[in-house]
């Protein structure tokens, strides 16, 4: 039966087709800071999609154009959706339906008084918009949007007091519409969150056994190939564990307890993290392949089985299938014994692990005023702290509001139509830092680009008001459903959805003008939130990456000495150094990967800094394959003293306290191989940070 399941040219296939969606991610430019297609949301798309579409056909069916602002309204109060609990969801979604039409109307009756009065409104509601950023994330997506919709809406102006309440009335309509749609139709499931996290970490784990197969069956592949996977692959499996953690954590006490769906998914995320710890050490044993090359391919059809049953896994955790679950852990199981026998330093799938360092955020319940006087508090507090020029947050916002404002004028000064498009652009641009500006201006560039030419296709193809609603649909689902994917596959939908829903809006207007207006504008927007972020109050990265690279290096030499000492340390114990060697090992790569991009290119001192921080991947990859490793044995008091003798030159060259003392290396028919590499990579580090970095420094 497992023989039928697990036919050789099945995983043979899909290894094939994985390598070539791996070679596309691993080779994309700099600048797509994201691309990971296992966190499409269709559900969020489709949503958008019928709040969208339904505002467009009732338009069409009325005979009413400005019913196209219902449609945007519906779409902008998706995007406002936070992610929670429905009170949270609600309360982003209906605060950004007040804010904006109030703001936004208050802009377009300013617009339609003078110029000066509409400049004044932009750069205040822009300012304010920016601002809200220091409030955190879910703040900062309402008052962004609020923003945005006041520089849209300024492009139409509003002379009359009725005419321009009419005009605000339909659009909240669109907006309360999606509101109601997201809360009754589409309802968050309350573990809804954390099983498509779940899925999301199935699916990383899957991507490093499948990748582990395509370069085991690479038979030219180099050690940097294997770094490079380490580097990448790993970073993103912990970055989900973690956000799995968090989100499980977050789960309110009501729902809980005695609650087997908890449980079960509370099951999943340890099980994750033992089977991260394995893959880790698979890898490290798949990178010293079997001299026999027919173990080698079994081995590779093994790990391509493995990651097969990891995805199915990670879509029965996020489709709620859990009655599938015990069938595909069997089968993990058994497909993990037969690796075992296949790999040169064999490694043992764990099922005692324990899941350290989660508290779930177990509270009692606040009544109402408590909770808006802590509420009260908080928001007093943030905003006296960022009552400062030193404070990023108010920095980051009058460079948004006087950037966003020049737009404007520049775009009036010219008369270009449409200039809204550039406005929107640079505000939603910048960043705080040149590190986030740079690459989003860059995707968003691209991605007009090709929305121009798909944008200007559809006109070409559809002209009926009700074919462009319908033409809508998809592009809307496709724009909502890829924002977590890629911002330039973002707005490559959101430019043809929003010309075809300006053209509903101006019938008989000319497709193709729209698209080349919309190209033009967007690139104007991007020049002007590059330049500012440059010559405007730059925030560069302040770090000190030396700090984050020290970290990391300690922490992965401390989770590798440990493994050496096994298993006299616990289990408890060894875990959280193999977390905390991952955490300091992603939050350096971040650092470091911002700084690169302020400087768009790379000093002798950033080649040498990843070089140590792929070598501390690598120790902690030996670290995990001692844990679990079959062949252990006790470690001799000559290996014990030059660790430690090592251990101590480490840290005295990562404190700049340079000690010229070399040590021989233990003598290699006294240790295992696992051991040798541990040596080798203990002394590798060390020159690095001596040598290495000293010639760096230059």
């Amino acid at each position: 039966m497992m023989n039928r399941k697990l036919h050789p040219s099945s995983p043979r296939w899909s290894n094939r087709l994985y390598s070539i969606a791996t070679t596309i991610y691993r080779k994309r430019p700099v600048w797509m800071v994201s691309f990971s297609a296992s966190e499409a949301s269709l559900s969020e798309g489709l949503r958008a999609a019928c709040a969208s579409t339904a505002m467009l056909v009732v338009g069409n069916v009325l005979h009413d154009p400005i019913f196209a602002w219902a449609a945007i309204g519906a779409f902008w109060t998706c995007l406002a959706d936070a992610a929670g609990s429905n009170r949270a969801r609600f309360a982003s979604m209906m605060g950004f339906a007040l804010l904006s039409t109030l703001c936004g109307g208050i802009t377009a009756f300013a617009s339609g008084t003078s110029a000066v009065f509409a400049a004044l409104a932009v750069l205040a509601f822009t300012t304010l918009g920016a601002f809200g950023r220091i409030w955190g994330a879910a703040t900062s997506q309402v008052t962004i949007l609020a923003a945005t919709a006041c520089v849209v809406m300024v492009d139409r102006p509003m002379h009359s007091v009725h005419a321009g309440l009419a005009f605000l009335g339909v659009y909240l309509v669109g907006c309360l519409f999606a509101v109601a749609l997201s809360l009754t139709v589409w309802r968050i499931h309350p573990f809804g969150a954390s099983r498509s996290s779940l899925r999301t970490v199935y699916l990383r784990l899957a991507d490093i056994a499948l990748d582990s197969a395509r370069l085991l069956e690479h038979q030219r592949a180099i050690p940097r190939d294997w770094a490079t996977h380490a580097a990448k692959f790993r970073a993103d499996a912990r970055a989900a564990l973690e956000r799995s953690r968090k989100l499980l954590a977050s789960v309110p006490p009501t729902r809980t307890g005695n609650r087997e769906t908890y449980d079960t998914l509370l099951g999943l995320l340890t099980d994750s993290e033992a089977l991260f710890a394995y893959l880790i050490a698979v890898s490290g044993a798949c990178e010293r392949a079997p001299a026999d090359a027919w173990r080698a391919k079994r081995a590779a059809r093994l790990l391509g089985a493995i990651g097969e049953v990891l995805r199915g896994i990670g879509a029965a955790a996020g489709e709620g299938r859990f009655e599938r679950l015990a069938d595909f852990q069997r089968r993990l199981r058994r497909l993990a014994q037969r690796l075992e026998n296949a790999l040169m330093e064999p490694v043992k799938l764990k099922s005692d692990f324990e899941l350290v360092d989660f508290a779930p955020a177990y509270e009692e319940p606040a009544t109402w005023t408590d909770s808006a006087g802590r509420l009260a508090t908080w928001i007093v507090s943030t905003l006296k702290a960022n009552l400062s020029w030193q404070s990023v947050g108010l920095r980051h916002a009058a460079r948004v509001g006087v950037t966003t404002t020049t737009g404007f004028l520049v775009i009036h000064a010219l008369g270009l139509p449409f200039g809204y498009w550039a406005t929107m652009a640079t505000l939603l641009i910048l960043q705080p830092s040149i590190a986030a500006t740079w690459p989003r201006s860059i995707e968003r560039a691209a991605g007009s680009i090709v929305g121009g030419v798909l944008a200007a296709a559809i006109g070409y193809a559809i002209h009926s008001p009700l074919g462009i609603s319908l033409a809508v649909f998809p592009l809307v689902v496709a724009t909502m459903a890829l924002r977590p994917v890629s911002y330039s596959l973002f707005v490559l939908f959101l430019t043809p959805a929003f010309v075809l829903v300006a053209d509903f809006a101006t019938p008989g207007a000319s497709e193709f003008a729209f698209a080349l207006t919309r190209l033009g504008n967007n690139v104007l927007g991007c020049v002007l939130a590059l330049l500012a972020t440059f010559y405007l109050w730059p925030t560069r990265e302040k770090v000190d990456y030396r700090a984050y690279l020290s970290v990391a290096v300690r922490a992965n030499l401390a989770y590798l000495r440990a493994a050496l000492e096994s298993p006299r340390r616990s289990e408890q114990e060894m875990e959280q150094l193999r977390r905390a060697a991952g955490l300091a090992s992603n939050n350096a790569e971040e650092v470091i990967g911002r700084i690169r991009l302020e400087k768009l290119e790379d000093s002798m001192v950033d080649t040498v800094t990843l070089t140590v921080l792929s070598l501390s991947r690598r120790m902690a990859g030996t670290a995990t394959q001692l844990r679990l490793t079959t062949t252990r044995r006790d470690r001799h008091d000559e290996l014990t003293e030059w660790i430690a003798a090592m251990s101590a030159e480490i840290d005295a060259a990562l404190n700049r306290t340079l000690r010229p003392v070399r040590h021989e290396l233990p003598e290699r028919d006294k240790l295992t191989s696992l051991e040798a590499d541990a040596v080798g990579e203990m002394a590798r580090m060390h020159r690095l940070l001596t040598e290495r970095m000293r010639e760096a420094r230059g």
